[in-house]
Order: structure tokens, then C-alpha cells, then sequence
């Protein structure tokens, strides 16, 4: 199947079902069903799917891997006895949130108290039909993919700003407000490590970006910027060290204090969601995405779907580091945290962007290769 995507093969799956379907209608039901107009929408309903059954199967597996981690890094054993292997416990958990009731405070704003974990969830979803994990992904280049990821993901603030606002809880509004001001102060660094990489890709569309990485990945030259986006992602997220606003190992959980059930279910499965995407971005603009280095040997780069296995396996190796920096560093300071995105994550970004021109006026840099794009 040369040149399939995931889209071609939903296409190619409603064709048959709603064919075999009209087979057994009279011809006026049977024209109908298999039109053409019918086959696309039940392709695009079979995509979403596919799209929702992968990135929440793979978040329930990363909240296993992360609870498997700490285990280790802490030295004990952890909680987690339902199934082999602690497998089927986040699935216990989460059945458990989702049959306790969503209390209301008397005096919270029902449209925000509802709407803002829904959004926050449902946007985090979104980004799973933007971000390519594979050569058939998607038909060919999109342009901006890169922005509109980006633009998607710094809708949190607002959600998680107007959940706290809407609980009419003192503490959940402070939470509320520094959760916005640190997404605020690291989504500035995060947007300058991204045009170093642009410059260097010399284009916006993630499946260009993996492929003009074909000499060389992009951590090694643009190693300054790897660092400034992980540590932007981290604050993004809320893990440790800068969860200050969340602080899930206290008694109060800052701004969802008011949550539970539920929409309590629906922050922390979007918090996952979040941290998957993150990893994404970090495979997809520094790591090579689904691609492999030349030397590694064909077998290993020829089998059936190994690009996607290659970038899953690199995206649960970037969240295990993510892991290993929440079991190794405390927490930081309101006034350290801010302090670290203004005063040093953008001056790190710039430097970032300067060393990206470098490159692109150079054309090659040793002992990586040159650039694809620049045609030498």
C-alpha cells in the first residue's frame, strides 16, 4: 500500500462498509448510502476514531510509565496491582472518577465551572489531528502545522484561568493566576527556540522539519534551543520543578481545588494529554521524528509501521527524562520561576536563534553534516 496515510485508509475502510452495506438496500437507499458525500464523512468520523482511541490509549500508558518510573527512581515498589504489571490500574482510577458526582460550589459560575475543564481537555485532544507521527501521516505538506500546534496549545491559560476564576474559590483564583503568568513568561522562550529551528528547517510544516533532518538531528547544532523548549515544556505542563501553581503532592491542588469526579478526571487526563504532545514536539523538531540515523542497519528501518515504533519509543524516552527531572529537582519559588523565564530563558532563546543563522550562513557544521535544504 504505496502511499497510504491514515486518512487514505479510513477513506478506503468507509468505501467497503457503506459498499457492502447499500449491496443489500433497494437502488434509491442504495445510491444514497454509497454517495460520495457519505463516504467522506463516515472517513472523517473513522479517523477522529482512530485518532481519539491511539491518544488516549497512549496517555493511560504513559501515566503507567510515569507511576512504573518513580517507582524506581524512589526505590519502592508503588501501588499499582490491578492487572499485570500495574497495567489495567489507571483504568481502575479512572472508572473510579468518572462514577463519583461533580459537586458544584453553591456560588460558582455554572457556564466556566463546566466549560473550562471541557475545553482544556477537548483542545488538548485537538492537537493529535495536527501533529504527524509517521511518513503517512497525513497526504503531503501543511503548511503552519507548526503554528497551529503551538496556537492550540496556548489556549490553556485561558481555560485553566477561567476554571479558577468560576469556582469562586480565593485559592483556586490565586492558582489560577499564577498558572497563567508562568504559561505567559515560558511561552515566549519556547516560540524563539521554535524559530531557531525554523530557520534552520527553513520551513513551518512538522513533516518538512523531520525530513530536512535527514543529515544530521537537530539537538546536536541546536542544542541551546533543545534545552530552552524542554525547560519551557515542563513549565507548560506544570511538572516538577515548576508546578508550583498545581502542586499535586499537597492538600490543596491550587486552581482545580473546587473539582472533582469528573471534570477532576478531565484536568488530569488533559495534564497527560499535554505531557504527550510535549514529547511529541520535542521528537518531531530536535530528535528526527520517525526517521532513523543512515548508519543504523536496514532491517532495523524496513519492518511494518517502524517509523511509528521509533517515534513512540523516542517520545517515552523524552518523557521518562521528563519523569527523572520530577524525581531528581524540588519545587521552585513563585519569584525563581518567573525570574528564570524572564531573565534567563530569553536571553538563552536568543542566543538560540543567533547560533540558528550561524548554521544557515555556514551551511555545514562539523561533526554533524550539512543542510539538506541549502543544497550542499
Amino acid at each position: 500500500m504505496s502511499g497510504a496515510t491514515l486518512y487514505s485508509v479510513s477513506y478506503d475502510l468507509s468505501s467497503v462498509i457503506l459498499n457492502g452495506i447499500g449491496s443489500v438496500l433497494p437502488g434509491a437507499a442504495r445510491a444514497a448510502i454509497t454517495s460520495s458525500d457519505v463516504v467522506v464523512g463516515l472517513a472523517v468520523l473513522v479517523f477522529a476514531v482512530i485518532l481519539l482511541a491511539a491518544s488516549m490509549l497512549n496517555t493511560i500508558l504513559l501515566i503507567w510509565w510515569e507511576r512504573k518510573l518513580l517507582g524506581r527512581f524512589m526505590d519502592r515498589r508503588g501501588a499499582m496491582h490491578v492487572g499485570y504489571a500495574g497495567l489495567l490500574q489507571n483504568f481502575a482510577d479512572g472508572f473510579k472518577l468518572f462514577r463519583k458526582s461533580t459537586v458544584r460550589p453553591r456560588d460558582a459560575d455554572s457556564l466556566g465551572f463546566f466549560s473550562g475543564p471541557t475545553a482544556y481537555m477537548v483542545t488538548s485532544l485537538m492537537l493529535f489531528g495536527i501533529l504527524p507521527i509517521s511518513s503517512g501521516w497525513n497526504s503531503g505538506a501543511l503548511p503552519l502545522t507548526l503554528l497551529l500546534a503551538l496556537a492550540i496549545f496556548s489556549f490553556a491559560p485561558l481555560f485553566i484561568f477561567v476554571s479558577a476564576w468560576s469556582s469562586n474559590n480565593k485559592y483556586s483564583l490565586m492558582g489560577g493566576m499564577r498558572s497563567a503568568a508562568q504559561m505567559i513568561a515560558y511561552e515566549v522562550p519556547i516560540l524563539l527556540a521554535v524559530v531557531a529551528v525554523v530557520i534552520v528547517s527553513g520551513s513551518f510544516d512538522l513533516t518538512t522539519i523531520v525530513y530536512e533532518q535527514q543529515n544530521y538531528w537537530f539537538w546536536g547544532p541546536l542544542v541551546v534551543a533543545l534545552i530552552v523548549f524542554v525547560a519551557g515544556m515542563l513549565a507548560e505542563m506544570e511538572r516538577i520543578p515548576f508546578d508550583l501553581p498545581e502542586a499535586e503532592a499537597e492538600l490543596v491542588e491550587g486552581w482545580n481545588t473546587e473539582y472533582g469526579g469528573m471534570l477532576f478526571a478531565f484536568f488530569m487526563l488533559a495534564d497527560y494529554l499535554r505531557a504527550l504532545v510535549g514529547s511529541i514536539l520535542v521528537v518531531l523538531l530536535f530528535l528526527g521524528g520517525w526517521t532513523m540515523p543512515s548508519w543504523v542497519p536496514s532491517p532495523a528501518t524496513s519492518f511494518p509501521l517502524a517509523g511509528i515504533f521509533w517515534f513512540m519509543l523516542k517520545t517515552y524516552v523524552v518523557f521518562g527524562l521528563f519523569v527523572w527531572v520530577r524525581a531528581s529537582l524540588p519545587r521552585v519559588r513563585t519569584d525563581q520561576l518567573l525570574r528564570v523565564g524572564w531573565n534567563r530563558m530569553i536571553p538563552l532563546s536568543l542566543l538560540s536563534v543567533f547560533l540558528a543563522a550561524v548554521l544557515v550562513t555556514v551551511k555545514c557544521v562539523w561533526p554533524f553534516g550539512c543542510l539538506p535544504s541549502m543544497g550542499v
